[in-house]
């Protein structure tokens, strides 16, 4: 049995905001998380770069600081004009035959510019982002949090199990690594899992999918349905010293993707970026439509990685990119899942509005100004023309006082969590509930 003050459920980016806050502030805090270390899916899908754009200060700054200090641990990379690969709409940019050589689209390289740079959103086209080895984010973390290590007790490789409810309050929780159970009790709650696990089995009120129009009132929404934010299955590319290189399919895909030709990829959009030590993240954008993942299950993960082989092998064979190995595909990368319906939901007209007009509500815990960005069927980018407000009412359950979400799945419209799910802006949010926490404690 652990007790703490605060328990903390997923390492990601909101969860290590709100770990940072509370040890901070010598608040007794346990992590809990499934992965083998914090990070999150910017360690373990491959979103290793934080997208340009506005953000309040705080760890962020203190992870690229320590990344810095390693050789190849980050670089800040410029944006190339029409940075998105192998869209029909620019074929006539690239003489009908298009070679990676030749014209690197969507390659962003490196510069010598400060890291202020990168919360330039706008334009966008010249604006300038953070990619690291996720690794590196690890390690900056660990090192950053070794200074308050008598505050905090890290669980990794932990699943969520069940949650115990008594007086209207989460009174403990049941974690397993598949051999070991343990109990953890606190005052206070925080769910970070990104799918709102630990929310969701505590009967707190959620959504998935996309509102209608007569929900929220919001300017681009269509018809409710289940269709989330596309996912992606991001893959590591290295160059080879073989300019015909191609690699083979492994075996245990072959089969699966042979049910993909190029026609499913005609239109297929990637963004590639160069690692510190010159390998390449390739983000397919997106790998499938959201709805098309949940609804395979537990062959989700199977079919989307016979998907990248697909369609890596047409990159190789048909788009030029033969002398280039597949080093790495990472877990696959969600943007969207079940969201909580908390005290307040974050709506597009709050986005579009920008600080100085959206209606204020509590304390902010977080600012943002990426696009509306949605991947996939029905998808669109839509930039805003200032930053936004993200109230501390949008992280509160409306069950329990004492459980909190700082993650992806807190409250925001499907439209909304287009434009918040970014991992600086977690980060954010998770500093901002650890804020409030150790305040209330």
């Amino acid at each position: 049995m652990i007790k703490a003050q605060v328990c903390i459920v997923g390492a990601g980016a909101g969860g290590i905001g709100c770990a940072y806050r509370l040890i901070k502030h010598g608040i007794k805090t346990v992590v809990v998380d499934k992965n083998p270390d914090f990070g999150g899916t910017m360690v373990f899908s491959g979103v290793d770069g934080w997208e340009p754009g506005v953000s309040l200060d705080g760890l962020h700054r203190l992870l690229y600081e320590a990344m810095a200090k390693e050789q190849n641990g980050c670089h800040i990379v410029t944006q190339v004009p029409n940075g998105n690969l192998f869209s029909s709409a620019w074929e006539d940019q690239w003489d009908g035959n298009y070679s990676f050589a030749k014209y690197p689209w969507a390659l962003a390289l490196g510069s010598a510019y400060r890291y202020e740079d990168t919360f330039k959103r706008v334009p966008y086209r010249f604006s300038k982002r953070l990619q690291f080895e996720p690794g590196a984010l690890s390690r900056a973390v660990n090192a950053i949090f070794a200074s308050y290590s008598e505050h905090l007790v890290a669980l990794f490789g932990y699943q969520y199990v069940s949650c115990h409810i008594g007086d209207g309050k989460i009174a403990g929780i049941t974690v397993s690594n598949g051999d070991t159970e343990e109990k953890i009790f606190a005052d206070y709650f925080v769910d970070a899992t990104g799918d709102i696990i630990l929310a969701r089995d505590a009967g707190c009120e959620t959504a998935f999918g996309c509102e209608g129009h007569e929900d929220y009132g919001e300017p681009s929404a269509n018809e409710r349905s289940n269709r989330v934010n596309g996912v992606s299955f991001v893959f590591r590319i290295a160059k080879t010293n073989d300019e015909d290189h191609v690699d083979k399919i492994p075996s245990q895909y072959r089969s699966d993707a042979s049910k993909y030709n190029a026609f499913r990829f005609k239109d297929t959009v990637s963004f590639i970026v160069e690692y510190p030590n010159g390998d390449f993240n390739v983000n397919m954008l997106p790998t499938m439509q959201g709805d098309e993942y949940f609804a395979l299950g537990e062959n989700a993960d199977t079919v989307g990685r016979a998907m990248i082989w697909a369609y890596w092998h047409y990159l190789q064979t048909e788009k030029s990119m033969n002398g280039f190995t597949l080093k790495h595909i990472y877990d696959v990368g969600i943007r969207e899942s079940h969201r909580l319906k908390g005290k307040y939901v974050l709506r597009e007209q709050d986005l579009r509005a920008g600080m100085l007009s959206q209606p204020k509500k509590g304390r902010t815990v977080a600012i943002a100004d990426h696009a509306l960005d949605i991947h996939g069927t029905n998808g669109m980018c839509k930039e805003l023309m200032m930053p936004y407000e993200i109230p501390i009412e949008c992280t509160m359950t409306n069950e329990f006082s004492n459980l909190f979400v700082a993650c992806r799945g807190a409250s925001f419209t499907h439209i909304a969590a287009s434009s918040v799910r970014l991992s600086r802006t977690m980060m954010s949010l998770g500093e901002g509930v650890g804020e409030y926490l150790a305040e209330q404690l």
